[in-house]
């Protein structure tokens, strides 16, 4: 019989067990807490593919060799002319409306640093554009060592700026120039192409005819689109990344000045041609540059 309230006899009533979860139990629901949440972060990262940018510090290009870039003497481009093609040459584009951005012509540049031939032809692009404004932040960087033409000495268009009064000027790296085994793409994604990028290159791609088409809307790096006159696709940079295989910056610099060099017959060759591209878009303006004999012979080589 149970005691009676207020006796003697009463015993004190023991805690209720159920009252706290055994400590085993507390321990297996924070372990499949941990695991929800990893997993959780597993799948975002792979759901997110590359489109997250990553993170990749950009070094300065060195100021004396942007200078040699921008500086070539108008002697060594009339003396280099245009060389004999070492590969497709860009492609002159017909019956296409005008490129225009903020009321002039638009040169779009779409690349990745670990490209050889992006690597290559950024060279020509710089001494090009040169002639028609002046660059600012220009960067360095080197092709992939995995690609063919492997580690290509080089500019980098991340975070560059471009001033001219007669171009405008839009520039995107998408990848960058080392293989990352973590990612989807195989190198790690920078910027996504504009949207007038993304455009242009469904539009033209393959028009290039500079051999398999591939990547991002069919079109194959790099992807250079001046005022919808004249396009630059793949291999179709008019020159061989060879050229300044193994060759240092400032040695490619320094080289750019000397006319019977093989980095100036290259790339000074291919500028002319750039050139007489962008001066098809400027009403050939300004006239010094656009009707000089080196960029006539570049001129006529693409039949502008």
């Amino acid at each position: 019989m149970a005691a009676t309230p207020g006796t003697a006899t009463e015993q004190p009533v023991p805690p209720v067990a159920t009252r706290r979860a055994p400590m085993a139990l507390v321990t297996w629901a924070f372990v499949v807490l941990v695991l929800v949440i990893v997993a959780a972060l597993l799948v975002v990262k792979v759901t997110r593919g590359t489109t997250t940018a990553a993170v990749i510090p950009v070094t300065p290009a060195p100021a004396q060799v942007v200078q040699a870039a921008a500086s070539v003497p108008a002697l060594v481009f009339n003396t280099v002319g245009t060389s004999a093609p070492d590969g497709p040459l860009p492609v002159v584009l017909t019956g296409q409306p005008p490129l225009i951005q903020n009321g002039r012509a638009e040169v779009v540049y779409v690349g990745s640093e670990f490209c050889p031939y992006c690597a290559a032809v950024r060279w020509a692009l710089v001494v090009a554009l040169s002639r028609f404004g002046s660059f600012g932040h220009l960067g360095q960087t080197r092709s992939s060592p995995d690609e063919v033409f492997p580690g290509l000495q080089t500019f980098s268009f991340q975070g560059a700026t471009f001033h001219s009064r007669y171009v405008s000027w839009s520039a995107v790296e998408e990848y960058g120039p080392a293989l990352d085994t973590t990612v989807p793409a195989g190198f790690p994604f920078l910027h996504r192409p504009s949207a007038e990028a993304r455009a242009l290159m469904a539009r033209y791609a393959g028009d290039g005819r500079s051999g398999s088409a591939g990547g991002r809307s069919g079109a194959t790096l790099p992807f250079i689109d001046i005022g919808n006159r004249v396009l630059v696709e793949g291999a179709g940079i008019g020159f061989s990344p060879g050229a300044i295989q193994g060759v240092s910056m400032d040695q490619i610099a320094a080289d750019l000045s000397q006319p019977t060099s093989p980095v100036a017959v290259a790339v000074i060759g291919a500028a002319n041609q750039l050139t007489a591209a962008i001066c098809a878009t400027t009403n050939e303006t300004p006239t010094r540059v656009c009707r000089s004999a080196g960029v006539r012979a570049g001129a006529a080589r693409l039949g502008l």
